[in-house]
């Protein structure tokens, strides 16, 4: 009986420390590694069964500034707020993932392009309508590009990475505090 409950317990706490390298610690959000191997399964998935996929990279605008003025603390107090607006927001079956700094990527299995970038609008205005305590004169935007398909894809992950990252760009160069999508 020992050795069965030692066995068990050793298991629980594998499949949680499994689990917990999964995890951004700041955001609570999925982190780049479990984003990677997620992105390769999903698109390998509609590439054999034909089922809509879409990607969104969100980006805070001019976020190097809210640390700069402000603090890293307020800085990490803005990231954490971005990470409980998309899970508010976000439907259960899209995955977050923090993908590095200010930036978050999310997957939207099943999902075509003009349902993923309603729900990245959502995502756009709740942020931009938060009151932050530590700066409540100064709002704080992103810019989302997202990239989908209806069924039909031949693009390898990378390159859907890439097209997401260029409506990104494109969005913060058309004024930033916005949605493109292609």
């Amino acid at each position: 009986r020992v050795r069965v409950r030692s066995a068990l317990r050793v298991s629980y706490l594998m499949q949680m420390l499994s689990q917990r390298a999964q995890i951004d610690g700041l955001t609570g959000l999925y982190n780049r590694a479990h984003f990677d191997h997620r992105w390769a399964e999903e698109v390998a998935a509609v590439h054999r069964h034909k089922r809509p996929l879409t990607i969104a990279m969100l980006d805070l605008d001019h976020f190097k500034s809210v640390n700069d003025t402000f603090g890293h603390p307020a800085g990490d107090a803005v990231i954490q707020g971005l990470a409980r607006i998309i899970r508010r927001e976000c439907r259960q079956t899209d995955v977050a993932c923090r993908y590095g700094g200010e930036e978050v990527v999310l997957i939207m299995p099943e999902t075509v392009p003009a349902d993923a970038a309603a729900v990245c609008e959502r995502i756009r205005i709740a942020l931009a309508d938060v009151v932050w305590p530590k700066h409540p004169e100064r709002s704080v935007t992103c810019s989302i590009g997202v990239v989908g398909t209806e069924g039909t894809a031949t693009a390898e992950p990378l390159a859907w990475l890439e097209l997401a990252d260029k409506n990104l760009y494109r969005a913060k160069r058309e004024g930033r505090n916005r949605v493109v999508t292609s």
